[in-house]
């Protein structure tokens, strides 16, 4: 069974910078998911494909992480350059 996801996040002018820490990602090869990272205006897409729901649970648990933590990151360097 093909598992597919798609989340879409407008992420504004912070898109282009997240997208770019969240590039190096995708040289990681798994066996049971396919993952597609695209940039479009201000939004970030993600594609999941996974053989089964296990796989599919993994990969989002994972790829949500790391772009909430992402934007942590960034808005954490936003707001210390505007002290600054």
């Amino acid at each position: 069974m093909l598992l597919l996801a798609e989340f879409e996040f407008d992420l504004g002018g912070s898109a282009g910078i997240i997208y770019e820490s969240l590039f190096p990602e995708l040289g990681e090869d798994y066996q049971r998911t396919k993952t597609a990272l695209k940039l479009r205006d201000d939004l970030i897409i993600l594609n999941v494909e996974a053989d089964d729901i296990v796989s599919m649970r993994a990969a989002l648990n994972g790829w949500l992480r790391l772009i909430r933590i992402s934007c942590e990151m960034n808005s954490i360097a936003s707001n210390a350059q505007d002290i600054n």
